[in-house]
């Protein structure tokens, strides 16, 4: 598997993590197309069917950040 094959889903939070990638967004710095993001108004409420589905969906790999 390829680095660009890879599939990963970022659960992030609207207040802390997802700021911060707009923020980055704003600036114009990059990250890995690789990466798709999914907002979430807080990590605390992110199921785990929702991560299990991702990984049978074909995600590689799922990131929680808050």
């Amino acid at each position: 598997m390829s680095h660009t094959d890879l599939n990963i889903i970022a659960y992030c939070c609207e207040h802390c993590a997802y700021a911060a990638a707009d923020l980055a967004g704003g600036l114009r710095m990059q990250y890995p197309p690789e990466i798709k993001i999914v907002l979430l108004p807080c990590t605390g409420r992110l199921d785990v069917l929702a991560v299990l589905h991702a990984f049978e969906a074909g995600a590689d790999g799922v990131l929680t950040a808050g």
